[in-house]
Protein backbone atom coordinates (compact mmCIF):
# COMPACT_ATOMS: atom_id res chain seq x y z
CA UNK A 1 0.00 0.00 0.00
CA UNK A 2 1.41 3.56 -1.03
CA UNK A 3 2.36 5.33 2.05
CA UNK A 4 0.10 8.80 2.64
CA UNK A 5 2.03 11.65 0.73
CA UNK A 6 1.69 15.00 3.27
CA UNK A 7 1.19 18.45 1.84
CA UNK A 8 4.63 20.54 2.49
CA UNK A 9 6.63 17.09 2.91
CA UNK A 10 10.50 17.12 2.09
CA UNK A 11 13.05 14.62 2.46
CA UNK A 12 16.48 16.25 2.77
CA UNK A 13 19.37 14.25 1.54
CA UNK A 14 22.86 15.08 2.80
CA UNK A 15 25.40 14.16 0.17
CA UNK A 16 28.37 15.31 2.50
CA UNK A 17 29.01 16.50 5.88
CA UNK A 18 31.87 18.74 4.41
CA UNK A 19 32.24 22.05 3.91
CA UNK A 20 34.33 24.69 2.00
CA UNK A 21 33.64 27.45 4.46
CA UNK A 22 33.01 27.75 8.41
CA UNK A 23 29.83 29.86 9.00
CA UNK A 24 29.72 31.33 12.13
CA UNK A 25 26.02 30.40 12.73
CA UNK A 26 26.27 26.98 11.48
CA UNK A 27 27.01 23.82 13.75
CA UNK A 28 30.80 23.42 11.12
CA UNK A 29 32.43 26.10 12.93
CA UNK A 30 31.52 25.41 16.29
CA UNK A 31 34.74 24.64 18.71
CA UNK A 32 35.66 20.82 18.49
CA UNK A 33 34.24 20.56 21.89
CA UNK A 34 30.79 21.81 21.05
CA UNK A 35 30.96 20.23 17.87
CA UNK A 36 28.29 17.66 16.83
CA UNK A 37 29.19 13.78 17.11
CA UNK A 38 27.81 13.91 13.15
CA UNK A 39 31.93 15.98 12.45
CA UNK A 40 33.79 13.31 14.57
CA UNK A 41 34.08 11.99 10.66
CA UNK A 42 33.39 13.10 7.24
CA UNK A 43 32.97 12.00 3.93
CA UNK A 44 30.56 11.59 0.64
CA UNK A 45 27.23 9.46 0.33
CA UNK A 46 27.89 6.46 -1.41
CA UNK A 47 26.44 7.22 -5.11
CA UNK A 48 24.67 3.62 -4.96
CA UNK A 49 23.58 3.96 -1.79
CA UNK A 50 21.66 7.60 -2.88
CA UNK A 51 20.65 5.87 -5.91
CA UNK A 52 19.22 3.14 -3.40
CA UNK A 53 16.72 5.33 -1.82
CA UNK A 54 15.40 6.58 -5.01
CA UNK A 55 14.80 3.07 -6.07
CA UNK A 56 13.18 1.75 -2.69
CA UNK A 57 10.80 5.21 -2.66
CA UNK A 58 9.84 4.53 -6.40
CA UNK A 59 9.32 0.83 -5.62
CA UNK A 60 7.24 1.68 -2.44
CA UNK A 61 4.98 4.20 -4.28
CA UNK A 62 6.33 6.69 -2.04
CA UNK A 63 7.55 9.99 -2.66
CA UNK A 64 8.23 14.22 -0.94
CA UNK A 65 6.62 16.82 -2.03
CA UNK A 66 10.29 18.56 -2.27
CA UNK A 67 13.70 16.92 -2.19
CA UNK A 68 16.38 18.75 -0.40
CA UNK A 69 19.97 18.26 -1.46
CA UNK A 70 21.94 19.74 1.49
CA UNK A 71 22.60 19.89 5.51
CA UNK A 72 25.73 20.44 6.86
CA UNK A 73 27.59 19.79 4.20
CA UNK A 74 28.40 21.66 0.65
CA UNK A 75 26.29 19.28 -1.77
CA UNK A 76 28.64 20.47 -4.83
CA UNK A 77 31.61 18.89 -3.15
CA UNK A 78 29.72 15.77 -3.90
CA UNK A 79 32.58 14.16 -6.96
CA UNK A 80 29.26 12.54 -8.60
CA UNK A 81 26.75 15.08 -7.66
CA UNK A 82 26.26 15.58 -11.21
CA UNK A 83 24.94 12.12 -11.54
CA UNK A 84 23.36 11.87 -8.34
CA UNK A 85 21.23 15.31 -9.43
CA UNK A 86 19.96 13.72 -12.57
CA UNK A 87 18.89 10.44 -10.84
CA UNK A 88 17.08 12.17 -8.66
CA UNK A 89 15.07 14.19 -11.75
CA UNK A 90 14.55 11.11 -13.20
CA UNK A 91 12.66 9.75 -10.42
CA UNK A 92 10.58 12.34 -10.24
CA UNK A 93 9.76 13.04 -13.98
CA UNK A 94 9.37 9.00 -14.76
CA UNK A 95 7.20 8.24 -11.26
CA UNK A 96 6.26 11.49 -9.42
CA UNK A 97 8.85 10.45 -6.57
CA UNK A 98 8.97 13.93 -5.83
CA UNK A 99 6.88 16.89 -6.69
CA UNK A 100 10.48 19.37 -6.72
CA UNK A 101 13.75 19.33 -6.13
CA UNK A 102 15.84 22.04 -4.25
CA UNK A 103 19.96 22.51 -3.83
CA UNK A 104 21.34 24.92 -1.83
CA UNK A 105 24.92 25.89 -1.92
CA UNK A 106 27.54 28.29 -1.29
CA UNK A 107 28.49 28.78 -5.00
CA UNK A 108 32.24 27.93 -3.87
CA UNK A 109 32.05 24.95 -6.42
CA UNK A 110 29.12 26.09 -8.52
CA UNK A 111 31.40 24.87 -11.61
CA UNK A 112 31.04 25.08 -15.36
CA UNK A 113 29.97 20.84 -15.01
CA UNK A 114 27.78 21.67 -12.23
CA UNK A 115 25.81 24.27 -14.41
CA UNK A 116 25.56 21.99 -16.93
CA UNK A 117 23.70 19.76 -14.74
CA UNK A 118 21.71 22.22 -13.60
CA UNK A 119 20.31 24.28 -16.19
CA UNK A 120 17.02 22.27 -18.26
CA UNK A 121 13.89 22.04 -18.75
CA UNK A 122 12.45 19.01 -17.17
CA UNK A 123 9.01 19.09 -15.90
CA UNK A 124 9.35 19.18 -12.57
CA UNK A 125 9.90 22.45 -10.65
CA UNK A 126 13.56 23.06 -9.36
CA UNK A 127 14.95 25.56 -7.28
CA UNK A 128 18.70 26.60 -6.58
CA UNK A 129 18.72 28.67 -3.12
CA UNK A 130 22.47 30.18 -3.34
CA UNK A 131 23.75 31.17 -0.20
CA UNK A 132 25.51 34.38 -0.05
CA UNK A 133 24.89 36.26 3.13
CA UNK A 134 26.55 39.66 2.35
CA UNK A 135 27.38 42.65 -0.19
CA UNK A 136 30.99 43.20 0.24
CA UNK A 137 34.11 41.02 1.00
CA UNK A 138 34.57 42.19 4.28
CA UNK A 139 31.36 41.12 5.79
CA UNK A 140 31.50 38.07 3.75
CA UNK A 141 34.05 36.94 5.90
CA UNK A 142 32.87 37.88 9.32
CA UNK A 143 30.03 35.65 8.72
CA UNK A 144 31.71 32.91 6.33
CA UNK A 145 34.71 32.79 7.76
CA UNK A 146 36.79 32.34 4.71
CA UNK A 147 37.78 35.17 1.86
CA UNK A 148 36.01 33.48 -1.03
CA UNK A 149 33.99 36.70 -1.89
CA UNK A 150 35.29 37.22 -5.43
CA UNK A 151 34.98 33.76 -6.58
CA UNK A 152 31.01 32.94 -5.36
CA UNK A 153 30.15 36.54 -6.59
CA UNK A 154 31.95 35.45 -9.86
CA UNK A 155 30.33 31.91 -9.98
CA UNK A 156 26.90 32.31 -8.80
CA UNK A 157 27.27 35.88 -11.80
CA UNK A 158 28.21 33.18 -14.30
CA UNK A 159 25.09 30.65 -13.70
CA UNK A 160 22.64 33.81 -14.07
CA UNK A 161 24.11 34.99 -17.23
CA UNK A 162 24.08 31.41 -18.32
CA UNK A 163 20.31 30.97 -18.06
CA UNK A 164 19.67 34.17 -19.31
CA UNK A 165 21.46 33.31 -22.22
CA UNK A 166 20.49 29.33 -22.62
CA UNK A 167 16.36 30.73 -22.07
CA UNK A 168 16.78 27.42 -19.40
CA UNK A 169 13.26 26.56 -17.74
CA UNK A 170 15.15 25.68 -14.65
CA UNK A 171 16.48 26.03 -12.05
CA UNK A 172 14.79 28.68 -10.12
CA UNK A 173 17.21 31.04 -9.15
CA UNK A 174 16.85 32.16 -4.88
CA UNK A 175 19.41 34.60 -3.97
CA UNK A 176 19.54 33.95 -0.05
CA UNK A 177 20.20 36.41 2.76
CA UNK A 178 20.16 35.02 6.34
CA UNK A 179 19.53 38.02 8.33
CA UNK A 180 21.36 38.48 11.46
CA UNK A 181 23.16 40.94 13.24
CA UNK A 182 26.62 40.59 12.20
CA UNK A 183 25.43 41.53 8.50
CA UNK A 184 21.97 43.28 8.61
CA UNK A 185 23.75 46.40 7.47
CA UNK A 186 24.17 45.02 3.97
CA UNK A 187 20.45 43.91 3.43
CA UNK A 188 19.47 46.43 0.91
CA UNK A 189 22.44 46.85 -0.51
CA UNK A 190 22.50 42.33 -1.13
CA UNK A 191 18.87 43.19 -2.91
CA UNK A 192 19.60 45.64 -5.11
CA UNK A 193 22.82 44.12 -6.52
CA UNK A 194 21.10 40.97 -7.22
CA UNK A 195 17.55 42.27 -8.45
CA UNK A 196 20.01 44.16 -10.73
CA UNK A 197 22.05 41.14 -12.03
CA UNK A 198 18.98 38.72 -12.60
CA UNK A 199 17.29 41.57 -14.44
CA UNK A 200 20.29 42.30 -16.72
CA UNK A 201 20.25 38.83 -17.54
CA UNK A 202 16.20 38.91 -18.66
CA UNK A 203 15.69 37.63 -15.90
CA UNK A 204 12.35 37.90 -13.79
CA UNK A 205 12.74 38.44 -10.18
CA UNK A 206 11.09 39.06 -7.13
CA UNK A 207 11.92 40.16 -3.47
CA UNK A 208 10.27 38.13 -0.79
CA UNK A 209 11.45 37.12 2.88
CA UNK A 210 9.98 34.24 5.48
CA UNK A 211 8.86 32.00 2.86
CA UNK A 212 9.01 32.09 -0.79
CA UNK A 213 6.20 33.07 -2.81
CA UNK A 214 5.30 30.16 -5.04
CA UNK A 215 5.55 30.77 -9.02
CA UNK A 216 8.67 29.98 -11.53
CA UNK A 217 9.89 34.07 -10.86
CA UNK A 218 13.71 33.84 -9.67
CA UNK A 219 14.21 35.39 -6.47
CA UNK A 220 16.29 37.58 -3.32
CA UNK A 221 15.10 35.86 -0.38
CA UNK A 222 15.49 37.50 3.22
CA UNK A 223 15.51 34.30 5.40
CA UNK A 224 15.58 34.46 9.64
CA UNK A 225 18.74 33.01 11.18
CA UNK A 226 17.91 29.75 13.60
CA UNK A 227 19.94 30.56 16.63
CA UNK A 228 21.13 27.98 19.11
CA UNK A 229 18.95 29.21 22.56
CA UNK A 230 15.52 31.04 23.11
CA UNK A 231 16.89 34.36 24.41
CA UNK A 232 19.64 34.59 21.02
CA UNK A 233 16.65 33.81 18.88
CA UNK A 234 14.69 36.65 20.00
CA UNK A 235 17.15 39.22 19.62
CA UNK A 236 18.11 37.84 16.12
CA UNK A 237 13.90 37.89 15.84
CA UNK A 238 14.04 41.51 16.18
CA UNK A 239 16.79 42.09 13.65
CA UNK A 240 15.06 40.46 11.12
CA UNK A 241 11.92 42.25 11.56
CA UNK A 242 13.82 45.22 11.38
CA UNK A 243 15.18 44.21 8.34
CA UNK A 244 12.02 43.54 6.66
CA UNK A 245 10.35 46.71 7.85
CA UNK A 246 13.24 48.49 6.33
CA UNK A 247 12.85 46.85 2.71
CA UNK A 248 8.88 46.84 2.73
CA UNK A 249 8.63 43.31 3.01
CA UNK A 250 5.74 41.50 4.74
CA UNK A 251 6.47 37.67 5.64
CA UNK A 252 3.70 35.28 6.23
CA UNK A 253 3.64 35.87 9.90
CA UNK A 254 6.30 38.63 11.56
CA UNK A 255 9.02 37.30 13.89
CA UNK A 256 7.46 36.43 17.76
CA UNK A 257 9.04 38.91 20.00
CA UNK A 258 9.02 36.07 22.73
CA UNK A 259 10.40 32.74 22.29
CA UNK A 260 9.48 29.92 24.94
CA UNK A 261 11.07 27.03 25.26
CA UNK A 262 9.28 23.51 24.72
CA UNK A 263 8.30 20.98 22.22
CA UNK A 264 4.92 21.98 19.67
CA UNK A 265 2.61 19.62 19.81
CA UNK A 266 2.90 17.73 17.54
CA UNK A 267 6.34 18.77 15.56
CA UNK A 268 5.29 18.57 12.21
CA UNK A 269 9.18 17.61 11.61
CA UNK A 270 8.08 13.46 12.65
CA UNK A 271 5.88 13.69 9.83
CA UNK A 272 6.75 15.69 6.65
CA UNK A 273 10.85 16.31 6.99
CA UNK A 274 12.94 13.18 7.64
CA UNK A 275 16.56 13.61 7.17
CA UNK A 276 19.17 11.23 5.69
CA UNK A 277 23.06 11.60 6.42
CA UNK A 278 25.63 11.01 4.58
CA UNK A 279 26.63 8.05 6.02
CA UNK A 280 22.85 6.89 5.73
CA UNK A 281 21.34 7.52 9.40
CA UNK A 282 18.03 8.76 9.13
CA UNK A 283 17.03 11.13 11.54
CA UNK A 284 13.70 13.07 12.22
CA UNK A 285 15.34 16.66 12.25
CA UNK A 286 17.35 19.03 10.25
CA UNK A 287 18.81 20.38 14.55
CA UNK A 288 19.67 16.38 14.92
CA UNK A 289 23.41 16.72 14.63
CA UNK A 290 24.03 14.11 16.83
CA UNK A 291 21.08 11.72 15.31
CA UNK A 292 19.75 11.40 18.99
CA UNK A 293 16.39 10.68 17.50
CA UNK A 294 17.58 8.20 14.67
CA UNK A 295 15.75 5.99 13.57
CA UNK A 296 18.37 3.53 11.92
CA UNK A 297 20.04 3.30 8.89
CA UNK A 298 19.54 2.90 5.28
CA UNK A 299 22.62 0.54 4.64
CA UNK A 300 20.69 -1.56 6.83
CA UNK A 301 17.28 -1.19 6.05
CA UNK A 302 15.17 0.41 3.26
CA UNK A 303 14.11 3.80 3.95
CA UNK A 304 9.92 3.16 3.42
CA UNK A 305 10.72 0.25 6.17
CA UNK A 306 12.30 2.87 8.73
CA UNK A 307 9.93 5.69 7.77
CA UNK A 308 6.90 4.68 7.98
CA UNK A 309 7.37 1.78 9.66
CA UNK A 310 5.98 -0.20 13.45
CA UNK A 311 8.85 1.76 15.49
CA UNK A 312 7.87 5.25 13.82
CA UNK A 313 4.33 4.64 14.44
CA UNK A 314 4.82 4.41 17.91
CA UNK A 315 7.18 7.48 17.87
CA UNK A 316 4.51 9.07 16.09
CA UNK A 317 1.64 8.17 18.19
CA UNK A 318 3.38 9.54 21.46
CA UNK A 319 4.45 12.77 19.80
CA UNK A 320 0.59 13.54 18.45
CA UNK A 321 -0.21 13.60 22.39
CA UNK A 322 2.76 15.33 23.28
CA UNK A 323 4.71 12.84 24.94
CA UNK A 324 8.29 13.86 23.89
CA UNK A 325 9.89 12.04 27.28
CA UNK A 326 11.80 9.32 25.14
CA UNK A 327 13.10 12.24 23.16
CA UNK A 328 15.10 14.48 25.61
CA UNK A 329 16.42 16.72 22.30
CA UNK A 330 13.34 17.82 21.89
CA UNK A 331 12.32 18.70 25.54
CA UNK A 332 13.65 21.97 25.22
CA UNK A 333 13.41 22.79 21.52
CA UNK A 334 11.79 26.23 20.38
CA UNK A 335 12.37 25.75 16.66
CA UNK A 336 8.50 24.80 15.69
CA UNK A 337 8.09 28.34 17.05
CA UNK A 338 10.60 29.35 13.83
CA UNK A 339 9.13 31.33 10.77
CA UNK A 340 11.29 28.51 8.96
CA UNK A 341 8.88 25.92 10.76
CA UNK A 342 5.64 24.46 9.38
CA UNK A 343 2.96 22.72 11.11
CA UNK A 344 0.78 19.73 10.15
CA UNK A 345 -2.43 19.78 9.59
CA UNK A 346 -4.30 17.48 12.19
CA UNK A 347 -5.95 16.28 9.56
CA UNK A 348 -3.09 15.05 8.45
CA UNK A 349 -1.91 12.79 11.28
CA UNK A 350 -5.00 11.13 11.08
CA UNK A 351 -4.93 10.29 7.49
CA UNK A 352 -1.54 8.69 8.35
CA UNK A 353 -2.87 6.59 11.54
CA UNK A 354 -6.25 5.58 9.11
CA UNK A 355 -3.43 4.23 6.35
CA UNK A 356 -1.47 2.32 8.50
CA UNK A 357 -4.79 0.85 10.19
CA UNK A 358 -6.02 -0.26 6.50
CA UNK A 359 -2.59 -1.80 5.91
CA UNK A 360 -1.81 -3.66 9.47
CA UNK A 361 -6.07 -4.81 8.25
CA UNK A 362 -4.38 -6.15 5.20
CA UNK A 363 -1.18 -7.82 6.62
CA UNK A 364 -3.25 -9.97 8.95
CA UNK A 365 -5.98 -10.45 6.20
CA UNK A 366 -2.88 -12.22 4.16
CA UNK A 367 -1.21 -14.20 7.33
CA UNK A 368 -5.29 -15.61 8.16
CA UNK A 369 -5.53 -16.50 4.58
Amino acid sequence: MRPPRHPGSYLVVELTNRCSLACVHCAVSQAPERQSTHHGATGWMDPALFEGLVDDLVRAGAGFDDLVLFWLGEPLLHPHFARLYRAALRAAVRHGTFGALQVHTNATHLDDRVVAAALNDAPVPQTWAITLDAATAATYAAVKGRDRFARVEARARRLVEAKGRTGARWPRLVFQFIVGSNNAHEARAFRDTWTRRLRAAGLPVTVAAGALPPGEANAVFFRQLDAPTPAAQERENAVFQRVVDELGLRPPRPAPARVAPGPEAPCSAFWLSPVVGWDGRVTTCTRDADFANAVGSIRDTPFPELWWGPAMARRRDRVARADYRDLPLCQGCFIPRSLNHAPIDPAEIRREAAWRAEREAAIRGRAHA
